[in-house]
């Protein structure tokens, strides 16, 4: 997981520095949460776990970006260090926002990195796991604040908007190896990988009226399945994410994750191997974007 991180790092870094242009006429708010449980509760993505969480690595994280273009017309990202939106909490965080805030389905992306090492939650995948009354108990009081605090995260970056310019650009890494098509034990063996395969990362950086650095937005699509610990993580996303704030105090850095459904960070041996659990990364992600988003 170490050297996947850094990978993206220097992918983000060469996409930040390509030519520039007019970007301008956009508004952003963003903000971002902690949604670590307060208690152990099971982890969702692994039905080999045999007991809840006992620690963390790091904190879990939701995040939102909210996005006005030069007409009014209004987009929310909500990102998470989870391993996905239930419907059923998904439709009641929508009908809450619609209803504070006006915000339609449309306008509205709810984003979840899908890392294996955070909580299970009400209405996902929980026949997989042997929970009793009281485990069922501390899921459904944990989803249920989760709800308030995403409704909370919302309104804090509506409160935040201000000008600001957008830049884009693609990069391309090769640490995701398509699971389906090429079997885990013999990758060393192979010369050649089977797809398919989606290798970009995509990113949006904004900077604000003087000019400072305000968000990175980046994603891939592969699962953050590095980590099997009994302990709370964004994977391989999360340590990104921490690294690039690390790297550039008040900088908020969101993960969105893309079609990963077939992708896995492979060799895993390799990448347990090389994780770093205390978040030390060489990561020099950010350079500086030059390719502008018109509003």
């Amino acid at each position: 997981m170490k050297s996947s991180i850094w990978i993206i790092g220097i992918i983000v870094s060469w996409a930040l520095v390509l030519p520039s242009a007019s970007g301008k006429g956009w508004r952003a708010g963003v903000a971002k949460i902690v949604i670590t449980p307060k208690e152990p509760l099971w982890q969702a993505g692994y039905a080999s776990r045999m007991h809840a969480a006992d620690g963390k690595i790091h904190d879990l994280w939701a995040k939102a970006l909210v996005l006005d273009d030069e007409t009014g017309k209004r987009a929310v990202l909500v990102t998470t260090d989870m391993l996905g939106f239930p419907k059923t909490m998904s439709d009641h965080i929508r009908t809450q926002l619609n209803s504070q805030f006006g915000l339609s389905k449309a306008q509205i992306i709810l984003n979840s990195s899908h890392t294996h090492s955070g909580p299970v939650l009400d209405h996902a995948l929980q026949d997989i796991y042997p929970l009793d009354a009281t485990e069922q108990a501390k899921i459904d009081r944990y989803s249920r604040w989760l709800e308030a605090q995403i409704v909370t995260l919302v309104s804090q970056a509506l409160q935040k908007l201000e000008p600001v310019e957008l830049f884009s650009q693609n990069g391309v890494t090769r640490f995701q190896v398509n699971r389906r098509n090429n079997k885990e034990g013999a990758l060393l063996e192979q010369t050649e990988l089977n797809g398919p395969n989606d290798y970009a990362v995509p990113v949006i950086k904004l900077v604000d009226a003087g000019g400072k650095l305000k968000a990175i937005v980046f994603g891939y699509a592969c699962h953050p399945t590095v980590l099997d610990l009994y302990q709370w993580s964004g994977d391989y996303a999360g340590f990104a994410q921490l690294e690039l704030e690390k790297a550039h105090p008040g900088v908020t850095a969101l993960f969105f994750q893309g079609a990963a459904g077939d992708q896995n960070p492979l060799p895993a041996e390799l990448s347990r191997w090389l994780v770093n659990t205390d978040g030390s990364w060489p990561l020099p992600l950010i350079g500086y974007w030059r390719n502008p988003c018109e509003a």
